[in-house]
């Protein structure tokens, strides 16, 4: 199919034959030039093989001489691709509302030549993803990265996804690994278990944690980690200090106080999120309790604001941004797949892959020089 009229670039290169006050550069007039049909032409934009490397040199040549530019939508309707990435994300409170994280995946699609169509859910009702989805189908989108959170029916929706039920591959992020869905997820488990053995390091000796929702996936595996650690070191009787947030800052200090009533001699507590890590920092100020000399406190996240607080707080880094970036190369990667082409070398992505987490040390669970910033 030829493509349709594209706009003239008004600025000079070399000799144009034409200037953007007298007429827009059309598909017909690059064939002209050159010599050949408008389906050699749109062959040639289109990136096609199926051209001599002379004949290709020649048309190039034209159309920079004319300054034509194919226009996105004509591409579409000649190829059947929007170059177009649809990205769900959970309004306001999912791992893709930070700037840093947007970025992330922003940059990567722009170096593969793909434009994002964001989309913002709050409800995760199976009416609700139907009709995302469809929004998204109608787009003609070439892909779509879930970054929802698995509440509501999005839990059970993936747990039967069927990857041929789309006409384009999907990845999730942050979500429970499954036969047939792919996903890229950080290692929560590990998470879990490093930060809890960081405070077992220190000789803490009733240690506690904060949760995330306990609905979450997330939270399960940095739970299931934070046992694990208790079992190694022969404290598994630390494992009923636990307690139930939801990632922000208000349950930070409600959720220590409930901690405090399990265990009065508590000196320790892994908390789920920085933000509430925060919390919890206020309430101890408020207690009395002195940190880390009375109680050590870390979080997750290592938010940029984390090297701020009094005291600086320790966490473990989430590279979100790195998250958005694996799954966008792992999905242009199926998009190929089902094209039946070959992937770029960038998008050879191992089949739901697990990033690590960093620990950052900061005095909040450590005083003198061996914290860091």
């Amino acid at each position: 199919m030829a493509l349709l009229q594209c706009g003239f670039v008004g600025q000079e290169k070399g000799k144009r034959m034409n200037s953007a006050a007298d007429k827009r550069v059309t598909l017909a007039d690059v064939a002209k030039l050159a010599g050949v049909s408008k389906q050699t032409v749109s062959r040639v934009v289109n990136g096609s093989e199926h051209v001599t490397e002379e004949t290709r040199t020649r048309v190039l040549q034209c159309i920079d001489t004319l300054g034509f530019r194919p226009s996105a939508l004509a591409r579409q309707l000649s190829t059947g691709r929007s170059q177009t990435i649809g990205v769900v994300s959970n309004g306001g409170q999912g791992y893709l509302v930070s700037g840093v994280a947007y970025l992330g995946m922003v940059r990567q699609a722009d170096k593969m030549g793909y434009a994002l169509l964001i989309k913002e859910m709050t409800d995760f009702s199976s009416g609700s993803i139907r009709t995302m989805l469809d929004y998204l189908i109608e787009r003609q989108v070439d892909g779509v990265i879930w970054a929802g959170p698995e509440i509501g029916d999005s839990h059970a929706w993936l747990d039967t996804f069927d990857a041929a039920s789309l006409p384009m591959p999907l990845v999730a992020i942050n979500a429970k690994p499954r036969p047939g869905v792919d996903t890229v997820s950080f290692d929560n488990f590990e998470a879990g278990r490093v930060a809890t053995r960081h405070l077992l390091s220190l000789g803490r000796k009733n240690i506690g944690h904060i949760a995330g929702p306990t609905n979450r996936w997330v939270s399960q595996q940095r739970v299931e980690g934070w046992k694990a650690a208790l079992a190694e070191a022969g404290t598994s009787e630390m494992a009923r200090n636990v307690v139930e947030g939801d990632w922000d800052v208000h349950t930070g200090g409600p959720g220590l106080r409930r901690l405090l009533e399990i265990c009065p001699k508590l000196d320790a507590v892994f908390v789920g999120s920085d933000r509430m890590a925060i919390g919890v920092l206020a309430e101890a100020h408020k207690l009395g309790l002195r940190v880390p000399e009375d109680l050590a406190v870390m979080g997750v996240d290592n938010l940029p604001e984390s090297a701020y607080l009094i005291p600086p707080l320790t966490s473990m880094t989430q590279d979100t941004p790195r998250m958005a970036e694996v799954a966008l190369r792992l999905l242009v990667r199926r998009i190929c797949e089902r094209r039946g082409e070959p992937y770029p070398e960038a998008c050879a992505i191992p089949e739901n892959p697990l990033l690590t987490h960093d620990l950052v040390v900061r005095q909040s669970t450590l005083c003198g020089k061996l914290a860091s910033k």
